[in-house]
């Protein structure tokens, strides 16, 4: 059997490494404020002093500037005492769902981002830092200096269409920030909505009747694509044809219009059902009408 005396021995060396771990761990554990910080990142936390961002961490959440590093980035005393980049957390090499949740700590109860998880970006693996630099950028923090750039990066068949003569004012550019009349936010919710397509409304309809509100059903006689969706006829980022139609008049009513008579059949070059607005010569009121005698929407 052990001598009593060595076992005491034994249990006060024991407790002396324990504390001595801990002592270490706690120095490493702690945080130690943006100065040092930006010892070594003085462009950083330069920028981040200059940015909405920075400015509304102090105003809105009352996080003083000496905290706002280690807000995002945790403690560190870690990273401080060695150099080793693994040693704090970094966002923007954080994999998707990671560098949002940082994010989300302060930002999950906009109304605006309540729908991010679950949503389509967040479903592809992106994260805020896909799209935002939280470090500098305008005064959304997007990477680029027009919200459209950002969303083209991963949209180009989106680019390409705005690029075409019939469109929504994307491209009418309303200053020399490259910002136009419209972005692609004025229907989108990027971080995510309750319906389709990330439309920032319950649906397309909705977000479309909010310019266009002479459109909205109820009418006496309704026509049925308009009052289920505006995207069977219409191409909403821009087509070819007129008012942003998916196809040319009558082709785009013979996709539904095949009973017979004048509406289906080749039509001849001179024919009045194919010349001019074609169909709509007639059926002018292709959207509803509340005339009494408007049943096939010619009055």
């Amino acid at each position: 059997m052990r001598n009593p005396a060595s076992r005491i021995f034994l249990l006060a060396a024991i407790g002396l490494l324990s504390a001595a771990s801990f002592s270490r761990d706690a120095e490493t554990a702690a945080e130690v404020g943006a100065a040092t910080c930006a010892g070594c990142h003085e462009k950083q936390a330069a920028s981040l002093k200059s940015t909405a961002h920075g400015a509304r961490l102090e105003k809105v959440k009352g996080v003083p500037f000496e905290k706002s590093c280690e807000t995002c980035h945790g403690a560190g005393g870690a990273h401080a005492a060695g150099g080793d980049a693994a040693a704090i957390f970094n966002p923007g090499k954080a994999a998707g769902e990671k560098a949002s949740e940082t994010c989300l700590t302060c930002h999950s109860s906009d109304r605006n981002r309540m729908f991010w998880e679950g949503s389509a970006h967040a479903g592809k693996g992106n994260s805020c830092v896909s799209c935002h630099k939280v470090h500098g950028g305008n005064d959304l923090l997007l990477k680029k200096a027009a919200e459209k750039d950002v969303c083209f990066s991963c949209h180009p068949d989106v680019k390409a269409d705005i690029a075409k003569r019939s469109k929504h004012p994307l491209r009418d550019f309303a200053s020399k920030t490259g910002a136009g009349k419209m972005t692609c936010s004025s229907c989108h919710n990027a971080h995510g909505s309750r319906g389709e397509k990330l439309i920032a409304a319950k649906s397309i309809n909705d977000k479309c009747y909010e310019c266009h509100a002479e459109k909205q059903a109820p009418l006496l006689w309704e026509h049925a694509p308009v009052k289920e969706d505006c995207m069977t006829c219409h191409s909403a980022h821009g087509s070819s044809n007129n008012k942003l139609l998916t196809m040319k008049v009558p082709r785009l009513c013979q996709s539904c219009h095949i009973q017979g008579r004048h509406q289906s059949g080749t039509l001849a070059a001179n024919s009045a059902y194919a010349v001019g607005r074609s169909c709509l010569n007639c059926h002018m009121m292709i959207h509803g009408s509340n005339h009494p005698s408007g049943t096939v929407l010619q009055r």
